[in-house]
C-alpha cells in the first residue's frame, strides 16, 4: 500500500470546517516529506516529494512550498502539518510561518484524532486507514472528488510492489506483446520485399541480355581497339600542335597594349617599338618556358612623367596587363599566375632640343616641343609551368 495516499484520507476528519480556502498539507517522514496542494473545492491540484539528504527536514522546504503555492496561485492557504514519523519537529511550523505570515498553520496533535490506537502502540495513522477503508465521516471535505475517488476506487490499497522476477519471466510483457503482434504483419511485408527483389533480379537479367554486349564479338572488339589506339595517336598530335599555336604574342594584342600605355593626348610622343619573344629550353624538359620583350622609346612632356613613373611600378604595369587582357581576350597578358612575371624599366632624358612654347601653339607632331626622352622596357617571363609554357618534345 501507499503510506501517503493512506495518510490523505486522513484529512476529512482533521479539516471538518467548510472549504472556503485552499490548504496545503505537508507529511514528514523520516527521509523524505509529502507536499499535498489542494483547493478551495477540496480538490488535490499537486502531489510532489523532498528529499531530506541526511537531515530532519528538507533544507529547501520553505522555498519550495512558496514558490508552488505561488505558482498555483493560492493566496493565504491553510497549512497543516502531519508528522507521520518520528518525534515531530517542532522548527517545521516555524520556518513555514516565515513564508506564510497571514495563513493559519496547524500542527495535528495525532492523539486527538480518530485515528490514534492508545491500547495498541506503534499503530501508526495511515495503518488505522488501513483497517477501516470503508469508515465514513460527515465532514464537508469528504464529499470532494478527491477524497471521494481515492476511498471508492481504493487508490491507496492498490499492490505498488513490483512482481516478482520469477513472476515476470512467466508472462510476456507489453513490449512483447506488441512485437509479435508486429512480427505477424512483419512476416507479410518480408514475404513481400522478398517477391520484389526476385523480380527486381529478374528484370536486371533481361536488360543484361537484351544489351549488345551481350552477343560480343571478338574481331569487332579487336578492330574497335586498334581504331582507339590511332585515334589516341591522332588526339595527342593535335594536343601538340593546338599548343603550339598557342595565342601567345599576336601583333594585334601588343598594338592594343600600345594604345592603352599611351592613350592619345597624353603628353607622349612614340617614336619607336619593337616587340620580342624566344623560349627558354632546358634540356631533357618536354615543357620549355619563354620571354616577352617590349621596348618603345619616344618623348614626353611634364604631364606624361606621372604616368610614366605609375608604369614603372609592378602594379601599374600589372594593372595595363590585365586591361588589355580583358579587352582582346588574349590569356598571354593575365598577371594573377605564380608562373609568371612582369618586369618594367623606364630611362628618362631631358630633350637637347627642346624649344619652349605657349600650350596653344604646341603641335603633337612637333619634337621640340617635348622637354624629356624616355626609354620603356617591358620584360614578361612565363615559366615551364605555365599554362601557356611551349611544348618543345617531338611531335608524336
Amino acid at each position: 500500500m501507499s503510506a501517503p495516499l493512506l495518510a490523505l484520507l486522513t484529512i476529512p476528519d482533521i479539516k471538518t470546517g467548510a472549504n472556503e480556502h485552499p490548504f496545503i498539507a505537508v507529511m514528514p517522514y523520516s527521509r523524505f516529506t509529502v507536499l499535498a496542494f489542494f483547493n478551495e473545492h477540496g480538490d488535490l491540484r499537486l502531489l510532489r516529494t523532498l528529499q531530506h539528504r541526511g537531515q530532519r527536514r528538507p533544507s529547501n522546504l520553505r522555498h519550495a512550498v512558496a514558490t508552488t503555492a505561488t505558482a498555483l496561485e493560492m493566496r493565504s492557504p491553510e497549512i497543516f502539518v502531519m508528522p507521520l514519523a518520528g518525534e515531530p519537529d517542532s522548527q517545521m511550523a516555524s520556518d513555514l510561518k516565515v513564508v506564510f505570515e497571514t495563513s493559519n498553520i496547524h500542527e495535528v496533535d495525532w492523539s486527538k484524532t480518530p485515528f490514534h490506537v492508545a491500547e495498541t502502540p506503534g499503530v501508526t495513522p495511515e495503518l488505522a486507514v488501513a483497517a477501516d477503508l470503508k469508515r465514513e465521516t460527515d465532514s464537508p471535505l469528504a464529499s470532494s472528488h478527491t477524497f471521494s475517488t481515492l476511498r471508492s476506487e481504493n487508490w491507496s490499497s492498490q499492490d505498488f510492489l513490483p512482481i516478482p522476477a520469477a513472476e515476470a519471466d512467466i508472462f510476456p510483457s507489453r513490449g512483447e506483446m506488441k512485437l509479435l503482434r508486429v512480427a505477424k504483419y512483419a512476416r507479410f511485408g518480408l514475404i513481400g520485399v522478398t517477391l520484389l527483389s526476385i523480380a527486381w533480379v529478374a528484370l536486371g537479367l533481361l536488360n543484361i541480355v537484351r544489351k549488345p554486349e551481350w552477343t560480343f564479338n571478338q574481331p569487332e572488339a579487336d578492330a574497335i581497339a586498334s581504331r582507339l589506339v590511332t585515334l589516341g595517336s591522332k588526339r595527342q598530335t593535335m594536343a601538340h600542335w593546338d599548343n603550339l599555336l598557342e595565342d601567345r604574342s599576336k601583333g594585334w594584342a601588343s598594338m592594343e597594349l600600345l594604345a592603352r600605355l599611351f592613350p592619345d593626348k597624353s603628353g607622349f610622343l612614340v617614336k619607336g617599338f619593337s616587340h620580342t619573344a624566344k623560349p627558354e629550353t632546358i634540356p631533357g624538359q618536354s615543357q620549355a618556358g619563354f620571354v616577352k620583350e617590349w621596348r618603345i622609346s619616344g618623348m614626353a612632356r611634364e604631364e606624361a612623367l606621372e604616368r610614366l613613373a605609375d608604369l614603372n611600378t609592378r602594379d601599374g604595369i600589372s594593372s595595363a596587363f590585365t586591361e588589355v587582357a580583358r579587352v582582346t581576350g588574349n590569356q598571354s597578358y593575365r598577371t594573377d599566375l605564380p608562373s609568371r612575371s612582369v618586369v618594367v624599366n623606364v630611362k628618362t632624358l631631358e630633350h637637347g632640343a627642346y624649344k619652349p612654347m605657349p600650350p596653344e601653339e604646341m603641335v603633337a607632331a612637333d619634337e621640340t616641343t617635348y622637354p624629356f626622352m624616355f626609354d620603356l622596357t617591358i620584360t614578361q617571363r612565363f615559366e615551364a609551368a605555365d599554362p601557356m609554357a611551349l611544348n618543345v618534345a617531338k611531335a608524336p
